[in-house]
C-alpha cells in the first residue's frame, strides 16, 4: 500500500530536456573546475588565504545556469537584446567609476566578498546582441556591418577604458566571427585585421610588411566602392600601422607586453 501511493522518480526525465548537450565537454569543464580549485587551495596553503572555495561555489552556479538555458530556447534571449545590451554597458560603466584595481586594470567590482568581472559577462551580451541584429539584416553590406561595429564599439571602449587588452582582443575575435557568419564579405574582414597583422609584420619581417599592406591595396580594390580612393587609404592606413607600432606597443602596460 505504502509503496502505492509514493510515486516512483523516474531520473531519465531529467536528462530528456539535454538531448544535445555534449556531456562529455560538459564532464571535462567540471573537472577543470573542480581541479582549477584544489590547485587555488594548494597555492593559499602557503599564503594562509581562504578563498579557493568561491571558484567551487561559481563554478557550481555557472554549471545551474548553463543547464538552465539549455533548457530554454534562444530565440528567447534574442528578443531581449537591447535590455542586455544596455545591463552590459551599465555594468562596463560601473566598473569605471567604482571598480577594483587589479594587476594594473580596474576590471572587478566589489559584492559583498566577491569580486565580479562584468567584462567577462559582457562577452555573452555581445554575443546576443549581434546574434540578434544579424538575424535580422546580414552583414553583406557595408550599412549593415557599420551598425555591428558600432555597436560592437561601446563596449569594446569601456572595457579599454579599464584598460584590459585581453578582453578587447577577445571583443575582436567574437565580431570578426560573427560577421563572418553574418555573410560579410571576407576582403572586409581582413581589412579590418590588417593593422594589427602590419604591426607585427613591421618588426618581424619587413619585407612581409611591404607585401602585406600592398596586397591590402589590392583587396580593398576587389571589395569596397571607390577602389582607388579606399585602395590608396588601405595601403596608407597599413604604412601607418607598422610604422607606430613601435609607439603603442610603448603605451601598454608592463603586464599586457608578452616578453
Amino acid at each position: 500500500m505504502l509503496q502505492r501511493s509514493l510515486p516512483r522518480i523516474n531520473w531519465k526525465l531529467w536528462f530528456v530536456s539535454w538531448p544535445q548537450v555534449d556531456w562529455l565537454l560538459m564532464v571535462l569543464v567540471v573537472g577543470l573546475t573542480a581541479l582549477g580549485g584544489l590547485m587555488i587551495k594548494t597555492t593559499e596553503l602557503h599564503e594562509g588565504a581562504v578563498d579557493w572555495w568561491q571558484h567551487w561555489l561559481m563554478g557550481v552556479l555557472g554549471l545551474g545556469i548553463a543547464l538552465m538555458l539549455a533548457r530554454s530556447r534562444y530565440e528567447n534571449l534574442l528578443q531581449w537584446h537591447w535590455i542586455t545590451y544596455a545591463i552590459t554597458n551599465l555594468s562596463l560603466l560601473a566598473v569605471v567609476f567604482m571598480g577594483v584595481t587589479a594587476n594594473g586594470a580596474q576590471s572587478w567590482i566589489n559584492i559583498g566578498s566577491f569580486n565580479i568581472q562584468p567584462s567577462e559577462f559582457a562577452k555573452v551580451g555581445l554575443i546576443i546582441t549581434l546574434a540578434a541584429l544579424l538575424h535580422k539584416e546580414p552583414a553583406d553590406n557595408l550599412p549593415s556591418l557599420f551598425r555591428i561595429l558600432g555597436v560592437t564599439a561601446v563596449p569594446w571602449i569601456l572595457i579599454m577604458l579599464q584598460p584590459d587588452l585581453g578582453t578587447g582582443l577577445v571583443f575582436g575575435s567574437i565580431t570578426l566571427g560573427m560577421l563572418y557568419w553574418g555573410n560579410a564579405n571576407p576582403g572586409w574582414l581582413i581589412l579590418m585585421l590588417s593593422p594589427l597583422v602590419s604591426a607585427i609584420l613591421y618588426n618581424v619581417l619587413f619585407p612581409g610588411w611591404l607585401i602585406w599592406a600592398l596586397a591590402m591595396g589590392l583587396i580593398a580594390w576587389l571589395s569596397l566602392p571607390f577602389r582607388f580612393m579606399m585602395a590608396i587609404g588601405a595601403i596608407a592606413g597599413n604604412f601607418a600601422a607598422g610604422k607606430l607600432s613601435s609607439i603603442l606597443w610603448n603605451l601598454l602596460k608592463q603586464y599586457q607586453k608578452i616578453d
